[in-house]
């Protein structure tokens, strides 16, 4: 079996890099996520409960353990856009894979779903307050 290459979404927003951290703060920690920053550039959230999801697996139900891996590199510009136009690109990605280490392929199939939700929660976040540009799925 072969693995699937990485899904995710790219949202360009206007705004310099720390507005862009400081809407994905809000989207994600209003929604129960908790952050985790992993170097220049990169911020984990994750929710729901390692534990439960170690002993329960993909049944651990709204509590089953999940990370969504956000960038927002630093002094980047989106693709075709200039320096005037204030946009950064936030960079959200997950594997075909995620969820299956702790959840089996039920636990995988759950990932997938709530990252795709998630997804689609950030955007339409991001297009209602006006900061969002473009987007692009991957």
């Amino acid at each position: 079996m072969s693995a699937a290459a990485p899904s995710g979404v790219e949202l360009v927003v206007r705004g310099d890099s720390a507005r862009a951290r400081a809407l994905l703060e809000e989207f994600f920690v209003g929604r129960g996520w908790r952050p985790r920053e992993r170097g220049a550039g990169r911020v984990d959230y994750e929710r729901g409960s390692r534990r439960r999801t170690l002993l329960l697996g993909g049944l651990a139900g709204s509590r089953f353990h999940l990370t969504a891996r956000v960038e927002v590199p630093a002094g980047e510009r989106a693709a075709g856009t200039t320096g005037d136009e204030g946009t950064t690109t936030i960079h959200y990605r997950w594997g075909a894979d995620d969820g299956r280490t702790l959840g089996g392929s039920l636990g995988r199939a759950r990932a997938i779903r709530i990252h795709t939700e998630t997804a689609a929660a950030l955007e339409e976040h991001l297009a209602a307050g006006g900061h969002l540009v473009r987007v692009r799925r991957s």
